[in-house]
């Protein structure tokens, strides 16, 4: 059998200031594309162990990853897209294909980006060979994906844990149906639902915290449910309603025999009627707390570190991290040792000319998305510079979370970044990081600062979900806060125009 293999995705902020997006994060294509992913956690990592294991031949064809970012430039989507069908193409004959898409990733000439890749994939494959991708959770299931795919497989963990195990699960699944030759049936049901992506969570540091939330509850059921006779895969989509298109709503999606029609039915119905009772739950159970309540509760805090979550502004979500507001907080109420990340290229720039151990005069943040914030105007000490490449030794986002709870993380899953230069700033006891990139989410990024957060009262991250790996260790308390912004939970700010209404939480339902 040969069996070709794929990567293609972003996820797309309609709301981002910097739209179109051409550049890419990662472009890697042929035997690269499995030597960088052979023994990896992650979704081809997954593809790859189960094809290795029953002696597939393997098709590399192109991973393309343009990132947590905006709108995708039409001149971008086309190349890479053009480019992946030709490998596609130039494979010759196949038995089979497996990709792995993010869902939320939007064009400017095609709001379901990935689902008009699908069609094409399918158009040069033919309607027998079997294709079959997996998703983020976050992905925004359309009625395209769902006919142009054999099968979808979402992740089942929110912060994302289990990329290999779905890659592993689609291997075997696609492996199932070439022995069976039996084509699968998909049966979707989209909700009138934003998903609520904080309150939508399934980890947390401590065990008995992680076992009292609502989402946790919801996928232990789909685990029953999926070892009834006939049903191949289940997944429940979060969706990114900042994609703002008209299927970015949270959705149930079941994979079955044909012979299994019936008890999908009834499978989509009951989890969907479970999703939607426990709407409001999602989004009691992590609370957002207006800007000034949640500093003045960081500074009374009697012990630290106090992690104010700046959800407006979610590096992770394809927010631009010049949200000032948290930092004008912070100066106002005279917070002390507290640190503050930002994205602000002329701010660093300035330091870089300046100097350590010099006072800048400057207006800082609020420079890149001008609808939400404001620039802050402050005199800093430059008390470091480096230049923003570091290793992220974790845990970290959708990786070792294994092992988090009191044990170290091996070497290979270890991740470099690199966030542009950077310069560690001080102001009235606030440090503030600023870096020339969207800055991390992680105590590594904070570290290579020259700030250790374990010993700090107060950190500020730029994030939803993804902090929590690294900072649940270490944390007294995390506080969620209400910030504008184009990833703000509340949606404050937010004009959708795609988005069928009525939807919760915009609309009384």
């Amino acid at each position: 059998m040969r069996i070709a293999v794929g990567r293609f995705g972003a996820e797309s902020n309609s709301f981002n200031i910097e739209s179109p997006v051409s550049r890419v994060e990662e472009v890697i294509s042929g035997q690269e594309l499995i030597s960088k992913n052979i023994g990896k956690r992650t979704v081809l990592g997954g593809f790859l162990d189960i094809l290795g294991s029953e002696g597939i031949t393997v098709v590399p064809t192109l991973s393309v990853w343009w990132g947590a970012t905006g709108v995708i430039s039409k001149e971008s989507y086309e190349h890479f897209k053009a480019e992946m069908l030709e490998r596609i193409d130039e494979a010759g004959e196949l038995d089979g294909i497996l990709l792995d898409l993010h869902g939320a990733m939007v064009a400017e000439n095609a709001p379901d980006a990935e689902g008009t890749l699908l069609k094409e994939v399918r158009e040069t494959v033919g309607e027998k060979v079997p294709i079959i991708a997996v998703l983020d959770a976050h992905g925004n299931i359309t009625d395209l994906k769902v006919e142009m795919a054999d099968a979808l497989l979402g992740y089942r963990t929110n912060p994302h844990i289990d990329l290999y195990e779905r890659g592993k699960k689609a291997a075997q699944l696609m492996l199932s149906l070439l022995k069976s030759k039996a084509k699968p049936v998909m049966l979707l049901k989209r909700l009138p639902m934003l998903g609520p992506n904080l309150g939508m969570s399934t980890w947390a540091y401590k065990e008995e915290d992680e076992k009292s939330l609502p989402f946790v509850r919801i996928i232990n059921h789909v685990l029953e449910l999926e070892k009834q006779p006939g049903i191949l895969d289940i997944s429940i989509f979060i969706g990114f309603p900042y994609s703002d298109i008209p299927e970015c709503l949270t959705s149930v999606l079941v994979v079955s025999q044909e012979d299994s029609k019936s008890a999908s039915e009834q499978i989509v119905n009951k989890l969907s009627e479970m999703v939607w009772e426990a709407r409001r739950e999602f989004i009691n159970v992590r609370p957002l707390i207006p800007v000034d309540e949640a500093v003045e509760m960081a500074i009374k805090s009697p012990e630290g570190p106090i992690i104010l979550v700046d959800t407006g502004d979610n590096s992770g979500g394809g927010a631009p991290c010049d949200n000032t507001v948290i930092l004008e907080a912070l100066l106002q109420k005279g917070a002390e040792d507290a640190v503050f990340p930002i994205r602000d290229p002329e701010v660093v720039s300035l330091a870089m000319n300046s100097g350590v151990g010099s006072v800048i005069d400057t207006s800082i943040g609020g420079k890149i998305d001008r609808r939400f914030y404001k620039p802050v105007r402050v005199k800093a000490l430059v008390k470091a510079l480096f230049d923003g490449k570091y290793i992220i030794r974790g845990p970290s986002h959708g990786v070792g979370y294994e092992h988090v709870r009191g044990n170290l993380l091996p070497k290979e899953y270890w991740k470099k970044a690199n966030v542009g230069k950077t310069a560690l700033l001080e102001v009235d006891g606030v440090e503030i990081i600023v870096s020339e990139g969207r800055v991390g989410m992680e105590q590594d990024y904070y570290k290579c600062a020259g700030v250790d957060p374990s010993q700090r009262k107060i950190v500020v991250v730029k994030s939803h979900q993804a902090h929590r790996a690294s900072f649940e260790s270490i944390a007294k308390r995390i506080i969620e806060v209400d910030t504008p912004g184009c990833t703000s939970p509340s949606y404050k700010g937010l004009t959708f125009k795609n988005v069928s209404r009525p939807v919760f939480p915009l609309d009384p339902i």
